[in-house]
């Protein structure tokens, strides 16, 4: 579950998740929502570019600590970073299974340009993680 928060000049959102899936899937829809289709011969996912499918893994470990973990931070800030330049690089992401994302040849204008370091927390509460992120658009 995500929602945006009001944030003066970038784009901000709360994610709250049960595990990194749930977080790489949430994201890949804040992506869609900021994302618009260059050309209408692309909007359309077709049996050409799902024979190019690209599978990306990340490896961010679950911690007991992780609201207290410089680590873990660091480990979401470099995957989604990561994303974000592949999506830059002409390659979207459709779909999330086991830490890994597949991605597909889709050139698109992305109103994202990173994930800041500026305000990004992480808080477990009970069993769900909840985070709070701010992107440079």
């Amino acid at each position: 579950m995500y929602r945006e928060i009001e944030h003066k000049a970038d784009l901000a959102y709360e994610v709250i998740v049960n595990d990194i899936d749930e977080l790489l899937r949430d994201l890949i829809e804040i992506f869609k929502e900021n994302t618009e289709i260059e050309s209408s011969k692309n909007v359309e996912v077709s049996n050409d570019n799902l024979q190019n499918i690209v599978k990306k893994c990340y490896n961010i470990k679950m911690i007991k600590d992780m609201d207290e973990s410089d680590e873990f931070i660091d480990s979401v800030f470099d995957t989604v970073n990561d994303i974000i330049s592949l999506i830059d690089r002409g390659y979207f992401p459709i779909k999330v299974e086991n830490s890994c994302i597949y991605l597909i040849p889709l050139r698109v204008i992305f109103r994202i340009k990173a994930l800041t370091y500026h305000a990004l927390k992480v808080k477990v509460l009970g069993s769900r993680i909840h985070f709070w992120m701010v992107f440079d658009v």
